[in-house]
């Protein structure tokens, strides 16, 4: 088996970094200013929010011998191999499970349609090589 991790775009990581210590700042705010016993909630829904940002650092794409699996937070898709028709690039914004613009879009039949995920592994040239589509 092996794993491929998502690309992460600089903006992505930024964005990260700068809402965590946002809402960082205001947890420390509360602290000082004595109300974090006052409004529970508030300091919370903080942390769970700062927990749920940094989460999508795990999505990861692992090939075995007869399947793709993507997750990505609490999703997760399963590919078999011989259903994927077509990989090609692509830089579509759609929501996917990729931390990246640069794209890569995996179009697959499920149930007798075609459906596309979008991915973006560090090393997409060795991705498509263990899937054995070449990209298009």
């Amino acid at each position: 088996m092996q794993v491929f991790h998502s690309k992460k775009d600089w903006w992505v990581v930024a964005f990260i970094i700068c809402m965590s210590g946002l809402l960082i700042q205001l947890l420390l705010t509360m602290q000082a200013k004595g109300t974090m016993q006052q409004y529970p909630m508030h300091s919370a829904v903080y942390i769970l929010t700062v927990l749920l940002l940094w989460w999508p650092f795990n999505t990861r794409y692992q090939i075995s011998a007869e399947q793709l699996n993507i997750r990505s937070m609490f999703v997760g898709w399963q590919i078999p191999l011989q259903n994927i028709q077509r990989i090609s690039p692509s830089q579509d914004l759609s929501a996917a499970p990729a931390l990246s613009i640069k794209r890569l879009k995996i179009e697959y039949v499920q149930d007798g349609k075609t459906k596309f995920v979008m991915v973006s592994p560090k090393d997409p040239q060795a991705f498509a090589k263990a899937i054995g589509v070449p990209i298009q």
